[in-house]
């Protein structure tokens, strides 16, 4: 029986397999056999990157209706494919280095940092603040406040955890990422576009909510005083 002849299963039907799986280069179009672990995984990338934004909307949506366990739970599910992604990239490690360059030329003037999932990610994530900082307005709250009456206001302070977790679990994934390019490409060279591999240590360092980061300071230094510290 031909591939034309072959009936489907449902489950085929639906997954669409034939298709999905047809989105790799074939065998005899690889520069190296490696080139398959490659795209393979980051198409797997770029599919966590779109469930991850379907969450972003859904969960300012959410905030914006005043829902906040809803908005909790979407952000709840960012934060686990923000956890599942560096074991994704990790699979890249079973590449050698060699072979990684020649997949790296394959690419001609691609990069990473040309990602549309993750570029999506970057623009969408600074956009749930705002629905966040309503919410708080509407309770008369500060960050701050909000960490010293966690108990009177307990699903608004367990949203802003969520959104603490979101800004973490996105640095930590850009700063293992970054440990994945050391392993692979090396920090003292360039990229194909021509910009240091060392740039993107200071991208890491971008945050969607330095408000909430500046909250967890602002709170220290209000109740530090009470420790009493003493010089070692």
């Amino acid at each position: 029986m031909t591939q034309e002849q072959k009936k489907l299963t449902d489950y085929e039907k639906y997954i669409r397999t034939e298709e999905l799986l047809s989105l790799q280069k074939p065998d005899a179009e690889l520069f190296c056999p490696d080139e398959l672990t490659f795209q393979t995984i980051h198409q797997i990338a770029e599919l966590h990157f779109k469930l991850i934004i379907q969450s972003i909307h859904a969960a300012d949506q959410h905030m914006r209706a005043k829902e906040v366990t809803r908005a909790i739970h979407h952000l709840g599910r960012i934060n686990n494919h923000l956890k599942h992604l560096p074991a994704v990239f990790d699979m890249v490690k079973a590449v050698s280095p060699s072979d990684y360059h020649i997949i790296r030329l394959a690419l001609g003037r691609g990069s990473g940092q040309d990602s549309p999932g993750f570029n999506e990610i970057l623009k969408l994530g600074p956009t749930l603040w705002q629905p966040f900082v309503d919410l708080l307005n509407e309770n008369l709250l500060t960050p701050v406040q909000l960490h010293q009456n966690a108990s009177t206001h307990f699903e608004l302070f367990q949203l802003m955890q969520e959104l603490t977790a979101f800004d973490e679990s996105f640095q930590t994934f850009r700063r293992q990422h970054i440990q994945l390019v050391r392993r692979m490409i090396g920090m003292n060279t360039k990229s194909l576009k021509g910009v240091p591999a060392e740039a993107l240590e200071r991208a890491v360092r971008f945050e969607f909510y330095p408000e909430l980061w500046q909250a967890v300071c602002d709170l220290t230094d209000l109740t530090g005083s009470s420790y009493n510290p003493k010089p070692l």
